[in-house]
């Protein structure tokens, strides 16, 4: 775990939020970043296969951005963030928001049983993303599918050097952190560290790389319980 300098997670996080604005990954004008966004959110939605019977959550669901792109089944998004959640909510009106830790989901939901859990870019900015795991998996049924996705850093990383030392990461990302420990990832993940720490409770199907499984900028696992 890196380094945190905050008292309040929650207000830190808030900060993160509108510092960081998730929608500039997801709409963004560079069509590098908009093209890794969309082919995550494709797998994603490729991995859960959602139909009309089917209870779907996100955690840490943002503005919405995944969520909004479902057609089908009962869905329900819950994020830390009340401003984050106020926004989903002007966005999405079909969609039940619930403001929520992770790391200890509220009543509300843990009285629930889903049928498709997404959990996606989120175990990267939480204090314990073990325990939003062990969280995860008291909404699960033997059946359901949870799709978990990691950034994978040290790719990441390697190719910014590279292109830093081409003198083009500035022109080509003005808005990019340098590295991929930014003050809101607060662990470095990699496939194998995932892989790991879901090992215990749970199975993966089914494992892609994204944009491409040649080059991996993002893992999307595909799992279900022991």
């Amino acid at each position: 775990m890196r380094n945190i300098r905050y008292n309040n997670f929650e207000k830190w996080n808030d900060e993160m939020i509108k510092k960081f604005d998730l929608e500039h990954y997801h709409n963004s004008s560079n069509f590098v970043i908009r093209f890794i966004e969309s082919r995550r959110v494709k797998c994603v939605l490729m991995f859960i296969s959602p139909s009309e019977k089917d209870k779907i959550i996100e955690i840490g669901c943002g503005a919405g951005d995944i969520l909004g792109k479902i057609k089908k089944g009962s869905l329900t998004g819950l994020d830390i963030s009340q401003y984050i959640i106020d926004r989903a909510k002007k966005r999405f009106k079909k969609i039940s928001f619930i403001v929520g830790n992770a790391q200890n989901l509220p009543q509300e939901v843990k009285k629930r049983q889903f049928d498709k859990i997404i959990c996606s870019e989120v175990l990267e900015h939480v204090e314990e993303p073990e325990r939003v795991l062990k969280e995860i998996k008291k909404i699960s049924r033997k059946e359901s599918i949870v799709v978990i996705s990691i950034p994978n850093e040290g790719l990441i990383n390697k190719i910014k050097a590279i292109l830093q030392k081409l003198r083009i990461f500035g022109l080509f990302f003005p808005k990019l952190s340098r590295k991929m420990n930014e003050e809101w990832h607060l662990h470095a993940f990699s496939f194998d560290r995932l892989r790991t720490m879901a090992s215990s409770d749970y199975i993966i199907i089914k494992a892609q790389g994204v944009p491409y499984n040649w080059i991996p900028l993002r893992y999307v696992l595909k799992m279900k319980i022991k």
